[in-house]
């Protein structure tokens, strides 16, 4: 029988598929759904790290979920930058971590690798591009929870 556990990563790839099918087929309308659905998950998200022990991320899990519940309305092209330059540190984080690995998983890296294009495509999305921007940015947020699901699937 398959051990169960709790996985943020899992959820973490159902929001990058979520919010990127959303940014990519209504992107103006998507943005305030988007940190809605944003704020939730990093607040799942820090509940789970809590349970499995990890303070300090589940804290900030949970800051940044409420941040962007509370801002994500009223700000959110602040809160997109914001966002992209979190994407962006995870993505480098992750690209670290996969080569730093004995084993190099081409998935991991192609993650981390999309995963910073997207962060810096969200902190540049202004002006008049910022609705092409949006949508290219929602096919590589999909495109990242498709191979970060997969990844999470095959632990």
């Amino acid at each position: 029988m398959a051990k169960s556990k709790l996985d943020s990563g899992l959820f973490t790839s159902i929001l990058y598929i979520i919010v990127g099918v959303l940014l990519a087929v209504f992107p103006g309308e998507a943005i305030g759904w988007a940190m809605t659905i944003a704020g939730v998950v990093f607040i799942i998200a820090g509940v789970l790290e809590l349970v499995k022990k990890n303070i300090v991320g589940g804290i900030v899990s949970l800051i940044i979920g409420v941040a962007i519940l509370i801002l994500g309305w009223a700000l959110p092209a602040f809160v997109m930058q914001v966002l992209g330059v979190l994407i962006g540190i995870k993505g480098i984080i992750a690209l670290v971590g996969a080569l730093k690995r004995k084993r190099k998983s081409v998935l991991r890296i192609v993650f981390a690798l999309l995963t910073i294009v997207l962060g810096v495509l969200l902190v540049f999305a202004f002006g008049s591009i910022a609705h092409i921007i949006t949508v290219v940015g929602g096919i590589l947020l999909a495109v990242c929870g498709v191979i970060g699901l997969l990844g999470s699937l095959k632990k």
